[in-house]
């Protein structure tokens, strides 16, 4: 029998379009069908000290979203963000 030492873990990732008025880590305006990057500010560019504040609106539906698909939902979420660069 193998040594288990290890623990796997899968996860899954999604991407999906809220019908927010704002983007997801601060309140600069969506701009879907816009020109990119019109609407932009320090935290959507990622410099360094700028701190994202999460939108709370997108959070409700998210959690909405959840329950009626019957999942659990942690307690703590941790958020990894990436940037981007072009």
């Amino acid at each position: 029998m193998a040594d288990n030492k290890y623990e796997s873990v899968i996860g899954l990732e999604t991407h999906l379009e809220l019908s927010t008025r704002t983007k997801m880590f601060c309140g600069c305006m969506l701009s879907f069908g816009e020109e990119k990057n019109k609407y932009t500010c320090e935290v959507c560019l990622g410099h360094p000290g700028s701190l994202p504040v999460l939108n709370k609106k997108a959070v409700k539906y998210a959690i909405k979203i959840a329950l009626a698909l019957n999942c659990r939902i942690n307690e703590r979420t941790i958020f990894h963000r990436k940037n981007y660069f072009y």
